[in-house]
């Protein structure tokens, strides 16, 4: 299985809530995946 994770951040740090279920996500079989997308100026 395969697990994708859609991070959410303010540009600087991931938000807890993402650092909690990409540590679920671990805990399932399969590659974990984390996607971080947004703007730098």
């Amino acid at each position: 299985m395969s697990i994708l994770v859609i991070a959410e951040h303010d540009n600087n740090n991931l938000k807890g809530s993402t650092l909690n279920t990409v540590s679920a996500a671990s805990n399932l079989s399969g590659d974990v995946t984390l996607l971080i997308a947004g703007t730098k100026y």
